[in-house]
């Protein structure tokens, strides 16, 4: 395990009903990969324990800077999407 700067790699074995937890995650189309599935579910375990601040995190969130889309534009960004595929 590597740690370093709030930073952890690691390599994990799942077998049998976890592992088809971890898959049907991904399958779902919620999850991209099974390292995001497995993030997301750190980060709720670490919420229902209370680790984080369920209001201060949701504030932090909408800190962010949303991006301005016409409609013309989200139709044509998705035109190009469906058409690089």
């Amino acid at each position: 395990m590597n740690e370093s700067n709030n930073e952890s790699t690691l390599t994990l074995k799942f077998k049998g009903v976890e592992a088809d937890i971890l898959n049907k995650m991904v399958k779902s189309g919620l999850f991209n990969t099974k390292s995001e599935a497995i993030r997301s579910a750190l980060v709720h375990y670490s919420m229902d324990f209370g680790f984080f601040d369920k209001r201060k995190l949701w504030q932090d969130i909408k800190k962010i800077p949303k991006r301005r889309v016409s409609a013309s534009q989200l139709i044509k960004d998705i035109r190009e999407i469906k058409e690089a595929k």
